[in-house]
């Protein structure tokens, strides 16, 4: 668990960094800008990841027509997403027309580089991911430098290190890949239903977080301004840290049961209550360690003093996720994701309305991380409830079948 950690954390330094430099070079209102499309391009990362990452993840992706078929749509969603997000971010005003085509490149560089990352996750090889994203926080930070040569930085100059940035830990993660995994199928049979199937659901299961994140922030900019988000952001980068323990974490545990399809469901879910307690214990202590150093280092760690009740808002998000997320992966690999989907979902709308309401009734926003885990917070009891007791009953009553077969009736009778 601690390389999946350390492989969340080593992703989230490279944007820990370029956000770092955007709070210091953007100012709140470019910082607000910077966190929506941000949020939109970790929106579509996660929405293909879930579709093409979970499903070779999952499935048999060594399979010539399932491996044919994640080939294709990996290509066409990353390039389609790329064009849509450049006609969004031009069609809504947020950047010109160079800087929006910029953007859907960097959209497309994230992407591929995130489908080699979960080539190297579903092996479980999380230092090498490591290695990964450190040389594309290198390729990022190098062409910031040198953009920083020629005039100021500005919101384009982001976009266009993170595509150098992303191209350089393609390269180095596809040198990195296991040989069993170095190869494409250029011909298959036929095109495998199978991961349409299982990656819809996840996909849209894996875009709500993101999506409530992106949602509130446009929620915020239009009622109470751009420099309102920036606030917000100035927060969250801060808490970043524990958030991505608990990713990484949740990571790791996803890809450990998507291995273990023979183990008995009793035993992962008590892994899975483990990791809940782990978790949710090591978010909190976390938590207290950063509001009681916020007053020393929260200037020098986020670029200027974070707002202390948005602090601790997004530490009782973090918190939240913690909860949640294990048992989430859990009925996700054992076929539960279209539930796993809806309970979301409606936890989401939850929080999203809890938020909105307070902004348009009190013109604030810093409460506004603390709503959004009162909706977070009702997803694990409901998923491990409604979702994964009864896939361990029915394991029982399986078991219980061949122990103990219809013989015995036929005793009673006699």
């Amino acid at each position: 668990m601690v390389g999946g950690v350390a492989a969340q954390g080593s992703q989230a330094l490279a944007s820990f960094g370029l956000q770092l430099l955007a709070v210091r070079t953007l100012g709140l209102d470019g910082l607000g800008q910077f966190a929506i499309l941000y949020g939109v391009i970790l929106l579509i990362t996660a929405i293909v990841s879930g579709f093409v990452g979970d499903t070779l993840t999952v499935l048999d992706r060594h399979d010539s027509s399932i491996r044919f078929t994640l080939q294709l749509w990996c290509l066409g969603l990353s390039l389609g997403t790329g064009l849509c997000g450049a006609v969004v971010a031009l069609a809504s005003g947020l950047l010109a027309p160079s800087g929006a085509w910029i953007f859907g490149g960097a959209i497309i560089a994230f992407v591929l580089e995130d489908t080699v990352r979960r080539l190297l996750m579903a092996h479980l090889l999380f230092w090498k991911i490591v290695l990964v994203d450190l040389f594309g926080l290198v390729g990022a930070l190098a062409a910031l430098g040198l953009a920083a040569t020629a005039g100021p930085l500005g919101l384009t100059s982001f976009f266009a290190a993170l595509i150098w940035g992303q191209l350089a830990a393609l390269a180095v993660g596809i040198a990195l890949l296991p040989k069993s995994d170095r190869y494409l199928v250029v011909r298959a049979r036929k095109f495998s239903p199978e991961v349409a199937r299982y990656g819809i659901w996840r996909s849209l299961q894996q875009a709500v977080r993101p999506a409530l994140l992106t949602a509130v922030r446009v929620t915020v900019t239009l009622m109470a301004g751009l420099a309102a988000t920036g606030h917000l952001e100035v927060a969250r980068i801060y808490v970043a840290p524990i958030m991505l323990m608990v990713s990484g974490a949740s990571s790791y545990l996803f890809a450990a049961f998507a291995r273990e399809h023979a183990v008995p469901m009793k035993v992962l879910l008590r892994r899975a209550d483990r990791g809940v307690a782990v978790l949710t214990v090591v978010a909190l202590g976390a938590g207290i360690i950063a509001m009681a150093s916020l007053p020393s280092i929260g200037r020098l760690v986020a670029g200027q003093q974070p707002d202390a009740a948005a602090v601790l808002g997004w530490i009782a998000y973090a918190t939240s996720v913690a909860a949640v997320t294990p048992y989430g992966a859990l009925a996700a690999v054992r076929g539960k994701q279209a539930g796993v989907l809806g309970l979301r979902l409606a936890d989401s709308v939850v929080s999203l309305l809890l938020a909105g309401t307070f902004v348009a009734f009190t013109a604030g926003y810093t409460l506004v991380p603390a709503l959004m885990a009162v909706g977070s917070l009702l997803g694990g009891p409901l998923i491990r409830g409604l979702l994964i007791r009864p896939l361990l009953t029915s394991e029982i009553q399986s078991q219980a079948a061949v122990h103990y077969p219809r013989s015995r009736k036929v005793a009673h009778r006699a």
